[in-house]
């Protein structure tokens, strides 16, 4: 894939079918912007109606050009578009952006062109763009086919689904002077995917940092994988739309009930270290500040300024941000002191008012102390810098500038990130010019400063870690005796596991259950709870009852005398769900020991594929919600974070006097479950809900598993209540 992208972003030939000079028009705008944009490969123009087209030779088919074409942009009407491909892939072209929209995104006979179009282009090992995209940029070779005013060149790399978001961001660019490297227009991407992009950006020399803004997400676990490599060697800034979409899923899980669309995908970009965003504007700043800045060692930043208003709010920020905003040691805070009013604190944040506005070069002392203290990562400038000419005196203006130089001169030695926040960003003002040109963020609001500070940070924590990280392969290697229960469940009719079915799933994978046993008439019953030992938990067993305690099968904390009954009543309200033949039992199991709540499940995302999930039970997840998620496979680092992650954790770890739980249980849980569900696609969900964690060990009280509807043959039987307790 990567050799063939190759000849898309550097192509030695560019073909536009459909050409045009009718101004305005989205032919004309893009083969005017490639042929003023300096591209020095050969271009073709391509239109049967006209024998020249801006002073070039025009040609009536590609087939005429009579030479080999790398890369082929087809803007044509949806009728000509099967012809124009292949007319395209009999040319040699490797790679063809389709601007024409009308296809799969307005119905049947769109997703069928669509479809033909793709596998035309598979069979030729060509790459598909779009359809339904703006086009594309690419610095290396001077290709703008985007239909925009020329480009600078830059650290920023950008794939989008959307053409407005690409202007919004070469709009930004062009007011803040910065450049571009690629600029991808993904359309319907039916072709080439946002993980293959992704896959060539990380590599590309010239992207120092990758924008992403996606509508939808296709083959998100690949999404996943390839993420996390290229979060090794440069950030990633998304913005996924679609936030408050109705998220919800007919599911017959707890665990399918809790995990809405969105908050998986948080929850996949956290995993791999996706910066999530949730405007344009936000994208743009949150990228230029990652492609230029330095990466902080930790989180702990010093803030600076000439007054004790600003310090207060950029601290507040700051804290909102997930910065810490140490007191200076005593070494530092000495050596900061001649810099400062007498009788000032040099603690954190530092208040240079009265001696910098005059002097500008007390800022660049103090932030030389700052750059110079081991314990300090990272420096926010807050205020008016930039201003003093106006709001001081007019010469000051000059002294700004010096210091300017100085403050790029410090963060150059350093390698320390300095960020400025001043009421004055928006002016050309030449000392702010200085900065900004230099890589230095210059930011009108504080709350963006210290956003964008804080992701600063936060990423350079998640490459850090990443870096260190064991990734399974998650390779399928399914286990005979998994699968025999899953061919006998198909082979009836079935897609939920038997309590008893799904223990044994369980169990082969090393999770250790509590015992139980299979009773079918209420003297086994009693025989089966005198041999466990009682208090004993009484469920029903039948495929036509999965929420066993809505359907009146569950008894718990009965006592011998207490069985017989007991079970005659689960019986009897079963009953009043589904015949007797279908109902095989009640599974007897003695009562746990008490402990903490949890609940682990699995979702197969339609986006990401096998999702863990991990809470408290009880209030915190009926209630408050308080889970978490990871996509499969799952290393050790995120196995531990979806434990950690919850809000509720420090309950797990002991509070109030009681004692800690046996934390490593659940995780040896996780794991297990996480190994099966990459070893069995089939299994669609998993709920192991409650399992009881002990100081010693875990209990799993009860286990759901459904698998893949597409994998059975549902058969009809007969139901005694149409509304049964069948999902």
């Amino acid at each position: 894939m990567e050799k063939l992208l190759e000849k898309i972003f550097n192509p030695g030939s560019v073909a536009v079918i459909g050409a045009s000079e009718v101004p305005g028009k989205a032919a004309e705008r893009r083969t005017r912007s490639l042929i003023e944009g300096g591209y020095k490969g050969d271009i073709h123009l391509i239109n049967p109606k006209r024998s020249e087209l801006f002073g070039r030779k025009a040609y009536p088919t590609i087939i005429d050009v009579n030479k080999q074409v790398d890369l082929v942009m087809i803007v044509v009407a949806p009728r000509f578009l099967t012809s124009a491909v292949a007319d395209s892939i009999k040319m040699g072209a490797k790679g063809i952006i389709i601007i024409t929209a009308g296809l799969g995104e307005t119905g049947e006979e769109g997703k069928r062109i669509e479809a033909e179009i793709l596998e035309m282009a598979s069979k030729a090992g060509a790459n598909v763009i779009g359809p339904n995209c703006s086009g594309m940029f690419s610095a290396s070779v001077d290709m703008n086919l985007l239909g925009v005013p020329p480009l600078k060149k830059g650290g920023l790399s950008v794939i989008a689904q959307s053409g407005n978001v690409i202007d919004s961001l070469t709009h930004y660019a062009k007011m803040r002077g910065t450049g571009f490297s690629k600029i991808i227009s993904a359309g319907n991407a039916v072709g080439v995917k946002f993980h293959e992009y992704i896959d060539y950006l990380k590599d590309d020399p010239d992207t120092k940092a990758i924008m992403v803004y996606l509508e939808g997400i296709k083959e998100g676990s690949e999404l996943v994988r390839v993420a996390r490599e290229a979060i090794k060697q440069k950030p990633i800034v998304a913005l996924k739309v679609g936030r408050t979409g109705a998220g919800g899923r007919a599911a017959a899980s707890h665990t399918g009930s809790l995990a809405g669309d969105d908050l998986i995908v948080d929850a996949a970009f956290r995993q791999v270290g996706i910066t999530r965003v949730s405007n344009v504007d936000e994208l743009f700043d949150m990228a230029e500040v990652f492609s230029r800045s330095p990466l902080p060692k930790s989180n702990r930043v010093a803030i600076l300024s000439e007054g004790g208003g600003d310090n207060s709010i950029a601290a507040d920020n700051a804290g909102k941000h997930g910065i810490e905003v140490p007191i200076l040691s005593k070494t530092t805070q000495e050596k900061m002191r001649p810099f400062l009013l007498e009788g000032m604190p040099a603690h954190n944040p530092i208040d240079y008012g009265g001696t910098a506005e005059e002097n500008p070069h007390m800022i660049t002392e103090c932030c030389k102390v700052c750059m110079e203290d081991d314990q300090i990562d990272a420096l926010f400038i807050t205020g008016f810098f930039g201003g003093f000419k106006d709001i001081i005196a007019s010469h000051v203006g000059k002294l700004e500038e010096q210091t300017s130089q100085e403050l790029v001169e410090l963060v150059q030695k350093y390698k320390k990130p300095l960020l400025v926040n001043t009421s004055f960003a928006r002016e050309p003002i030449p000392s702010l010019e200085i900065l900004k040109s230099h890589g230095i963020p210059v930011f009108d609001s504080s709350e963006r400063t210290a956003q964008c500070l804080g992701a600063l940070m936060q990423y350079a924590r998640d490459k850090g870690k990443i870096m260190g990280m064991k990734i399974p392969q998650g390779v399928p290697k399914p286990r005979p005796s998994s699968s025999a229960i899953f061919k006998s469940v198909r082979e009836q009719g079935r897609n939920n596991l038997l309590e008893t079915e799904s223990r044994e799933l369980l169990s082969g994978y090393g999770i250790k259950l509590p015992e139980a046993r299979l009773a079918k008439d209420p003297k086994e019953a009693m025989r089966t709870a005198k041999e466990l030992g009682c208090p004993v938990a009484m469920k029903v067993v039948s495929p036509d009852i999965i929420h066993k305690s809505d359907a009146g099968g569950v008894k718990l904390g009965l006592e011998q005398p207490q069985v017989e009954k007991a079970f005659e009543e689960i019986i009897r309200n079963a009953e009043n769900v589904t015949q007797r033949s279908r109902i095989l039992g009640v599974l007897i199991s003695p009562m746990v020991p008490p402990g903490q709540e949890c609940i682990v499940g699995m979702i197969r995302d339609h986006q990401f594929g096998a999702v863990l999930m991990f809470g408290l039970g009880g209030i915190f997840v009926e209630v408050m919600k308080d889970v978490s998620f990871k996509v499969a496979p799952l290393a050790e680092e995120d196995i531990d974070e979806i434990v950690e992650g919850i809000k509720g954790y420090k309950v797990l770890t002991g509070i109030r006097g009681k004692k800690p739980k046996d934390i490593n249980a659940i995780k040896d849980i996780i794991a297990k479950l996480s190994q099966m569900v990459i070893d069995h696609p089939e299994i669609q969900e998993i709920d192991l809900n409650p399992i009881i964690v002990h100081e010693k060990g875990a209990s799993i009280v009860d286990s759901r598993v459904i698998i893949r509807a597409s994998d059975y043959i549902l058969i009809s039987t007969f139901r005694k209540d149409k509304s049964n307790n069948r999902i």
